[in-house]
């Protein structure tokens, strides 16, 4: 299933084992149970993929744009302070809003220096309201266990 999508019945016969195996555990009251339960609600949604022509199988947008701060930060071991935290966050995302908008990071960090010298503002019109950034393809769906079922 990795890279070709399923015949109906290789489908059908494997989503039927799933759904047997997620019913079989749902009731237990560990993490296996509670896992169960929450595959079980959004059964679904997480195979959309199948369904949906164009949609992935994974949410690579969000992983790529994390993978350059989780690999600098592996390299140089984060940073000493809250003051380099900040830098850092807001450096990173400043190169994933350019990615996203076609826009090289280089030039406007350097009009962000100069202007900072110069006791200036930088032009940041080409950044649009945060409404308009793609949103993560992943929902925030509360755990309703937790919240008494």
């Amino acid at each position: 299933m990795g890279t070709e999508r399923p015949t109906v019945g290789q489908w059908r016969a494997w989503y039927a084992r799933f759904r047997h195996l997620l019913s079989q555990h749902m009731a237990r009251e560990d993490k296996a149970g509670t896992f169960a339960w929450r595959l079980q609600r959004e059964g679904e949604a997480l195979w959309t993929f199948l369904d949906v022509e164009g949609v992935e199988a994974t949410n690579n947008i969000a992983e790529r744009a994390h993978r350059f701060g989780v690999l600098w930060r592996k390299r140089s071991q984060g940073t000493c302070s809250e003051k380099g935290n900040r830098w850092v966050e807001r450096v990173l995302l400043l190169q994933q809003i350019c990615r996203i908008r076609g826009r090289p990071t280089f030039p406007i960090l350097v009009d962000a220096v100069s202007c900072l010298f110069k006791r200036e503002r930088p032009d940041l019109s080409w950044i649009t309201p945060r409404e308009s950034l793609p949103a993560c393809s992943t929902p925030v769906i509360r755990d309703a266990r937790s919240q008494g079922r």
